[in-house]
């Protein structure tokens, strides 16, 4: 039965940190030269409801990384903002703290643009047959996963499984996992400029009059374009419903753990919003903030703060009105059911429900 260690919320101070973290032993050895990686989300601009970066430096310390081993990175998205190229990541992630003393630099994951990616094979009994990860993950020789377990649209709730599967994907994985993998031309906001068409290697986009066309035969999916355009005429067809995408997203997290050793895994059940970090505004927290739970687990651990939700009483200003014991991601949105991750990881090999919560 897989250990789950758990800080509770009145107890996370530095020493706290070191007591969840001890059973991680030393990360990486003190002489050498392995790199380690610290998967992180700095949080979309607006959003105030992300892992603060000093709670983040209190679990870094307690690692005791060797000077110049370590690294916190995330990787581009999809959508417009701040975060969709690697300079203005920089500095968004500055600006909400990441690059206070002590703390080890933040690069991205997937290259200046989100195409930066590495293809990994998943086993024969995966639907999804080959993911398209960061290509950070090549060069890295352990990691470690820190996420705030919250609510997510798609996903019904996002922890230690959505951080592996989503957070190391490519921009051409994201938009694998997200949609039917090709964008779409939103004409009404296309000017014709042709940006998009120099930048696509693979003569998949043409302008037709002053409106940008793409050939779904020739695209493959790499999401260059959505990047590129500036007027925001290239989306995403989110077209894929729940159940599909938590697949793709766990078959993913399968394939980030054959990349790259995953050392440990740490989840914030603070400020559990009904919303994901990556929204401006995730909404009103739905229960009191319980700790900081780790393993060497991501099923387990998720399983593990879905649990602890699910037992706690909703607070006041709550979107959802739903009794301890009751799973308020579900009841919050009825139609998606996040325990699907926790069932397919299970199956796939990826990790195990069955767990052992033991108080640090």
């Amino acid at each position: 039965m897989v250990d789950v260690f758990f800080l509770p919320a009145e107890a996370m101070d530095s020493q706290g940190f070191q007591r969840l973290l001890a059973p991680a032993g030393r990360i990486i050895p003190e002489k050498g030269t392995s790199l380690v990686a610290v998967k992180i989300h700095p949080g979309e601009e607006g959003n105030t409801t992300f892992v603060p970066a000093s709670l983040v430096k209190m679990a870094v310390d307690a690692m005791e990384l060797p000077r110049g081993r370590g690294f916190l990175t995330d990787t581009t998205v999809l959508y417009g903002g701040r975060r969709m190229s690697a300079p203005d990541y920089h500095e968004l992630a500055a600006a909400h703290g990441f690059s206070m003393p002590g703390l080890p630099p933040f690069i991205v994951a997937d290259g200046l643009r989100g195409t930066a990616e590495i293809k990994v094979d998943l086993p024969s009994w995966c639907e999804t047959r080959t993911a398209r990860l960061a290509a950070i993950l090549s060069e890295t020789d352990a990691a470690v996963v820190l996420s705030h377990f919250k609510g997510h649209l798609l996903a019904g709730f996002g922890g230690a499984i959505k951080n592996l599967g989503m957070g190391f994907a490519s921009r051409g994985g994201k938009l694998f996992q997200h949609s039917s993998v090709k964008p779409r031309v939103r004409a009404k906001y296309c000017s014709g400029c042709g940006t998009c068409m120099e930048a696509c290697g693979f003569e998949a986009i043409s302008l037709e009059g002053k409106t940008a066309v793409l050939n779904g035969a020739r695209c493959t999916g790499c999401g260059e374009c959505l990047q590129r355009c500036p007027f925001g005429a290239i989306g995403v067809d989110w077209n894929q419903e729940s159940g599909e995408f938590i697949r793709r997203m766990t078959e993913y997290a399968l394939a980030v753990t054959q990349a790259v050793k995953v050392k440990f895994y740490v989840n914030f059940v603070l400020n559990v919003t009904p919303d994901c970090d990556c929204m401006r505004n995730g909404g009103h927290p739905m229960v009191a903030d319980i700790g900081v739970l780790a393993s060497t687990d991501p099923v387990a651990l998720d399983q593990a703060c879905l649990n602890m939700v699910t037992a706690a009483e909703t607070i006041d200003g709550s979107t959802v009105s739903a009794p301890g014991g009751t799973d308020k991601f579900r009841a919050l949105r009825p139609e998606t059911d996040g325990a699907v991750a926790l069932e397919l990881g299970e199956k796939i090999g990826l990790g195990s429900r069955e767990h052992r919560l033991m108080r640090v």
